[in-house]
């Protein structure tokens, strides 16, 4: 995240998780998880409490802060209260349609979005559309050939969790991942995500 930062990218982490199950992870990667730090993406109705709502050393976000909870809620707070939840680093309760109406709300804002995320996964695709920039990580093409150049054969690949890919050859899911990469300006494996810092610097470093 420090890297991103020195290359002009502010880091932005949507998890569908809750606020609770997602503090802990967003701890770990080096997001801030205190006061007016995460926004929750899942609407209130009027009155209602969240029953996740975030801690921290120093007060409730929910109650102290009043960040909005859900999109409309974040457009509203925009127009009428300040722009918070343009500079929060964690959007929690996400969904695929969520996510894309909230590239929006940053795009109306002047905001350039790089979306990068895993490309088999098609709750990514409307965010990847919906990003001036996207990027696609492709980790189940680089286990598979691994797998496929030891076993010659694939039953179950062991990734983030079983995935089943019954007798896919390399050469087959790497088709399935481009065509699923579609809106993605460039796909990568999981490996070459060290090198997107310098090259997103050297990109904004020529536009000045």
């Amino acid at each position: 995240i420090e890297t991103l930062t020195d290359a002009g990218v502010r880091f932005v982490y949507f998890s569908p998780r809750n606020m609770r199950r997602t503090k802990e992870l967003a701890s770990q990667m080096g997001i801030d998880v205190a006061w007016n730090c995460a926004i929750s993406l899942r609407p209130l109705d009027e009155g209602q409490d969240d029953p996740h709502r975030m801690t921290s050393t120093y007060a409730d976000w929910d109650v102290n802060a009043r960040l909005p909870h859900g999109v409309e809620d974040v457009k509203r707070h925009l127009e009428e209260v300040d722009n918070v939840p343009l500079l929060v680093s964690l959007f929690t309760d996400v969904t695929e349609e969520t996510t894309s109406q909230m590239v929006d709300v940053f795009q109306e804002y002047n905001e350039t979005v790089i979306a990068v995320g895993l490309c088999h996964l098609s709750r990514n695709d409307g965010t990847f559309a919906a990003a001036d920039i996207s990027i696609g990580v492709d980790f189940l093409n680089e286990e598979l050939n691994q797998d496929y150049n030891e076993e010659h054969s694939i039953g179950i690949l062991q990734a983030t969790r079983k995935i089943a890919v019954n007798f896919l050859s390399p050469e087959e899911l790497k088709f399935v991942s481009s065509v699923a990469a579609r809106s993605c300006a460039f796909n990568i494996q999981r490996g070459s995500m060290g090198h997107l810092p310098k090259i997103i610097g050297t990109a904004r470093a020529s536009l000045e």
